[in-house]
């Protein structure tokens, strides 16, 4: 038995339904996120992060999904694979008067695609910003501590070249 592009197509079309509705989530998500690391809010962030992580979870499957896919009909590994499998389900792209030679609605296959990927880059962009925040406040504590013990302006453990650094600042606080 083998797949017919119709078949296929629905299957890549629940695919991409499922994987925008996730994107659309996640993107609220780290909206959501960004906002509790302004409010310091640590306990709204921890409850963000489990539910963002397992938005992540569920896209990978997708992802996995689409990828075996590709692989299971001899397309090949990666974007041009899913070019070809694009290609194959939808020789004319899925525009409206391609549609109409058809006899049938325009699958949208690739516009699905490509607003995904746009959903994609925005969350890359907004998980990239809470990233800095996390780690300049990061940075901000491990300096904190350095001046704690001592060593205000030393780097923690090693140098540029992977050498140790001769002391790491230890401060005696008292002797009994």
């Amino acid at each position: 038995m083998s797949l017919e592009p119709a078949q296929v197509r629905a299957h890549l079309q629940r695919i991409l339904a499922e994987e925008s509705v996730l994107l659309s989530e996640l993107e609220q998500l780290l909206q959501q996120e960004a906002q509790a690391l302004d409010e310091n809010n640590l306990e709204r962030m921890t409850s963000i992060g489990a539910t963002r992580h397992a938005r992540v979870q569920a896209l990978a499957r997708l992802d996995s999904e689409r990828a075996d896919l590709c692989r299971m009909l001899s397309f090949g590994r990666g974007v041009p694979a899913l070019e070809r499998l694009l290609e194959w389900v939808d020789p004319q792209g899925g525009s409206p008067s391609s549609a109409a030679a058809r006899g049938g609605p325009g699958s949208g296959i690739r516009s699905g695609w490509r607003a995904n990927l746009e959903v994609a880059a925005r969350c890359k962009a907004l998980n990239d910003r809470n990233g800095a925040i996390v780690a300049a406040r990061l940075g901000h504590v491990q300096r904190r501590l350095q001046v704690l013990r001592g060593s205000a302006g030393a780097p923690p453990v090693y140098g540029p070249k992977g050498l140790r650094y001769g002391a790491l600042g230890a401060r005696d606080f008292g002797s009994a």
